[in-house]
């Protein structure tokens, strides 16, 4: 009993180990394209955040504003904010909707009470990402009433 001579065999293992390289390289290229779409998607919502992060930064200047008394514009006010490589500086707008009416408070003023809407909107480090954000903003003004 003599084991299979060499003449015999028909080279069924380089086949065998072709097949299993590509399905390992198929394997690998599917797990390639898997994480570099993970990464695009991270760059986009970190791109989300901060233009979300700018706009906020932008109504709150706005809110500040209107709570210091300043002025009201119907124009996009542009807001200066410490973000790196952003592809816009965010930006504000306030519109004055209605007066809500009035009331006396016990020092003899009168407080009025006004609506106001804020647009703001951010930017992120793409051209194509940004948020739009919008508040209601309640403003009181304190006005002297002459005691009769």
């Amino acid at each position: 009993m003599h084991g299979p001579s060499l003449s015999s065999q028909q080279g069924m293992a380089l086949a065998i180990s072709l097949i299993f390289l590509a399905i390992i390289t198929l394997l690998s290229l599917s797990s390639m394209q898997d994480a570099i779409m993970q990464n695009r998607m991270a760059a986009n919502q970190r791109d989300n955040i901060v233009a979300l992060q700018a706009a906020e930064a932008a109504l709150h200047d706005a809110e500040n504003q209107l709570a210091s008394g300043g002025s009201v514009t119907h124009n996009w006010t542009t807001h200066n904010v410490n973000i790196d490589q952003l592809s816009r500086s965010p930006r504000y707008r306030i519109q004055q909707l209605t007066r809500l009416g009035s009331r006396s408070t016990n020092s003899g003023n009168e407080l009025l009470e006004t609506l106001y809407r804020i647009e703001a909107q951010g930017f992120g480090t793409a051209e194509e990402t940004s948020v739009t954000l919008e508040s209601l903003y309640v403003r009181e003004q304190s006005v002297e009433v002459p005691l009769p």
